[in-house]
């Protein structure tokens, strides 16, 4: 959904803002339900409540609860997004793959021996790989092997966006010894770490990567350090996970009670 389609919102009471409250040129605005002034930067970017994004979690989304620890687990599973990359991937690589066996045959012959007759490289005589009539010497092989680095990593990265697509997911873990935002595929995971208990703004950010000419949201956890993530998340699920950490992190908001969300006690006593 675009964001000319969307509202600016109170990050206090989460009411509707309209252009008459903001003041562009000092870079604020005053919510006329609540009486608070806040930062344009602080103002949220929806057309719902956050308690009707809360409570109505698109599929792939999920939040739990153990004690002090708080998990909320946003699938990146798209089939629209596998589809695409797995084809691209599975084409590139195999047309590589072609030129990869031939530079694996050069190191072979040069650094070994000579290869065995089932090795499945092209232009194999004697168990050397030739090239213009003659064996590929050293030097050539290695320039191939250079040559060839590009066009492996691009491969390579293709095919991992897909996997990405298919079994991905990106987790938040909030504890209170403990929090980072992972992104995790099978047992891969990466991860960011924050402070929860400095957290000063959950905001909607801009990737530095563009597609189809146009800029990629992320999140941006503001604390002792900033924390992007969830480029390739679909945009209902980023809004709800953004809604979620807003909830969770942001005391501001802890005025507005969900009998069913999870409460961390130990990071609601930090002054405001």
């Amino acid at each position: 959904m675009s964001n000319r389609f969307r509202s600016q919102r109170c990050p206090y009471c989460d009411e509707s803002l309209t252009s008459d409250a903001m003041n562009i040129k000092e870079g604020v605005a005053l919510c006329p339900s609540c009486g608070k002034l806040s930062r344009l930067s602080e103002l949220t970017t929806s057309n719902r409540p956050i308690e009707e994004i809360l409570e109505q979690p698109p599929s792939g989304c999920l939040i739990t609860s153990t004690g002090h620890v708080v998990i909320a687990t946003v699938s990146l599973r798209s089939l629209a997004g596998f589809v695409f990359p797995a084809g691209f991937a599975l084409i590139w690589n195999g047309l590589t793959s072609v030129f990869v066996l031939q530079a694996i045959a050069g190191l072979h012959a040069n650094l070994i021996g000579p290869l065995p007759d089932w090795f499945p490289a092209a232009g194999l005589k004697d168990g050397r790989h030739e090239v213009n009539g003659g064996p590929m010497e050293l030097g050539m092989t290695m320039y191939f092997c250079v040559f060839l680095i590009p066009f492996v990593t691009i491969g390579t990265v293709i095919a991992g966006i897909a996997i990405m697509n298919l079994i991905g997911k990106v987790e938040v873990i909030i504890n209170e010894f403990d929090s980072y935002v992972a992104t995790v595929i099978g047992f891969v995971r990466w991860k960011k770490t924050f402070d929860p208990k400095e957290v000063r703004a959950v905001e909607f950010g801009t990737a530095a990567w563009q597609s189809e000419g146009m800029s990629n949201r992320v999140i941006e956890i503001k604390s002792d350090r900033i924390v992007k993530f969830g480029s390739m998340l679909q945009s209902d699920r980023m809004e709800w996970l953004h809604a979620v950490l807003r909830k969770l992190l942001l005391p501001q908001n802890e005025d507005r009670n969900i009998s069913t969300f999870p409460k961390l006690t130990w990071l609601s006593r930090k002054p405001l």
